[in-house]
């Protein structure tokens, strides 16, 4: 079996209400050479006999069975040090990708040789899968959120990277071997995405950004202390 191009990493706490979408919309990829890394950190739902089916259904799903919960940040670490191919593509157990994700993912990083990381336009939905519609800057109404280029001027007056979704961001497994995910107080409030996001502008890794939808992000809403965040993304950016 020749190695993966890619390799998509899940990290998945009680998952089962999604997961198998999840992992579904992967396998459904146009392009077919791929691996699938769930990480199940410690789940006491159904999330092991929906692991255990898929790995049984496909080969390319490979499972990391971790005895307790330790994190998101840890799972995702996890997932990606066992990852085979050069291109890792993020993914949360909630969210899924458009069936060309890694096919243009492939094709962009190709093109543009001197780009690290890239991310892309997505989609919104909610608990049911349905687009949710809002009114962009001109008012007018969209089902897509668009990526923006990095900047990090923009990001310390705003604290926002305008990355619409980390689901939606892939890099090359190079990055990994410099920054890792951040345990602790980013993990716990759920912005080790967003601290990875700075950390690699910081290390002086290179982003892009592709006007195309490649992933839908489910918007569940969640009790979040978001005076603590601020604390933490403003000491981050000090």
């Amino acid at each position: 079996m020749k190695p993966p191009k890619a390799s998509f990493v899940i990290p998945c706490y009680n998952g089962q209400a999604f997961l198998a979408e999840t992992i579904q919309s992967c396998l459904d990829q146009t392009e077919g050479r791929i691996e699938i890394i769930v990480v199940d950190d410690g789940s006491t739902d159904g999330t092991a006999d929906i692991l255990t089916h898929f790995q049984y259904l496909d080969e390319r799903v490979n499972v990391i069975r971790l005895e307790k919960n330790m994190g998101r940040s840890n799972a995702r670490n996890r997932g990606i040090e066992a990852a085979q191919s050069d291109i890792i593509l993020t993914l949360d157990a909630d969210d899924i990708c458009l069936r060309d994700r890694v096919e243009k993912t492939l094709k962009y990083f190709k093109k543009n040789p001197g780009i690290d990381l890239m991310y892309s336009d997505c989609n919104n939905v909610d608990v049911w899968g349905d687009l949710i519609i809002y009114q962009d800057q001109q008012g007018r109404q969209t089902d897509t959120v668009p990526a923006l280029p990095f900047d990090i001027e923009r990001l310390r007056k705003t604290l926002n990277t305008y990355i619409p979704a980390h689901s939606g961001l892939s890099y090359k497994k190079s990055v990994f071997e410099k920054v890792k995910y951040s345990g602790g107080d980013w993990s716990d409030h759920c912005i080790d995405d967003w601290k990875f996001e700075l950390d690699c502008y910081n290390a002086g890794f290179r982003f892009g950004a592709l006007n195309r939808v490649l992933v839908r992000y489910r918007f569940i809403p969640k009790t979040r202390d978001e005076e603590k965040i601020k604390q933490l993304k403003e000491a981050a950016l000090a």
